[in-house]
């Protein structure tokens, strides 16, 4: 709290603001200067000791302004639907007779009903990877969309993949068995590196998502272009034939396209692979 001085400082201080600054503090106890009525010396007092008061103004010593503490801002707590986390959209799909996997369904899936939703959600989206497999085990061939993004962007995204005619198609045809849309595990999935391979190096689970995402990114693009030279065929000819050049493209052009370009951001170190044999690209 700040304590006011006796009015002889105030007026002092206003008598300077207004050009007498020879008045002084015996001044103004004492005998006024001439051409100095009482009247204009007390209207003088009155509107400074207002004016100083209000700018926090005390004594001709001092012209230190009153500081207020900030006001507090009350901040709502973070909404925690708003912040991102992993969900996954899986498609489960049947095995040909002979348990025969029909890995082109993939390719399908990713451009026919994923690409779009991709597309119109992608400023939402903060991460996001396929996952493939098909092992012969109770799961079997399934396809996946991993996405990292505010639960708000996941439900419009799975609101629009299940109002696409082509699931029930797939359905009615035999090739998909069930689609669901969950959390990749029990916990809520908030880390970018929850989906990644726990024995990798945190350094290497934090990272991959990104690594993962743009490589996803290229394999639908190469699918989405491979399409665009078959649009004359039916729908599963059309994303086989899709399948058969990425293949084709696969085998002639990685060596060169992924792993050597890979292997010069680690300045072509050896590398250890599935066989444990040690190779260079």
């Amino acid at each position: 709290m700040l304590a006011l001085s006796a009015p002889q400082s105030t007026l002092c201080y206003a008598y300077r603001r207004v050009g007498l600054s020879s008045i002084s503090s015996a001044d103004v106890s004492g005998e006024l200067p001439i051409g100095v009525s009482a009247n204009m010396s007390r209207w003088v007092s009155v509107v400074f000791l207002i004016l100083s008061l209000a700018t926090g103004v005390v004594g001709c010593e001092s012209t230190t302004a009153i500081r207020q503490p900030p006001h507090s801002i009350d901040i709502a707590p973070p909404d925690g639907n708003a912040l991102p986390r992993w969900t996954a959209i899986r498609f489960r799909l049947a095995r040909q007779k002979g348990e025969a996997v029909n890995s082109y369904l993939d390719a399908l899936i990713a451009d026919r009903i994923l690409a779009p939703t991709l597309v119109r959600e992608q400023r939402h989206l903060k991460l996001w990877r396929f996952h493939r497999r098909w092992p012969n085990d109770p799961t079997g061939h399934q396809f996946s969309l991993l996405l990292y993004a505010p639960e708000a962007t996941a439900r419009r995204l799975v609101t629009q993949v299940q109002a696409n005619p082509l699931l029930e198609q797939l359905r009615n045809d035999g090739h998909l068995i069930e689609w669901r849309a969950e959390p990749p595990s029990k916990e809520p999935a908030t880390d970018p590196a929850d989906t990644s391979d726990r024995s990798w190096p945190p350094a290497v689970q934090n990272e991959w998502p990104k690594f993962i995402m743009g490589a996803s990114q290229m394999w639908l693009g190469l699918v989405q272009s491979e399409s665009t030279k078959h649009s004359k065929l039916a729908l599963h000819a059309r994303y086989q034939a899709v399948e058969k050049a990425l293949d084709r493209l696969w085998f002639e052009q990685a060596n060169h396209a992924f792993f050597h370009h890979l292997s010069a951001l680690f300045g072509y170190k050896p590398v250890r692979v599935i066989r444990r044999d040690i190779m260079t690209f």
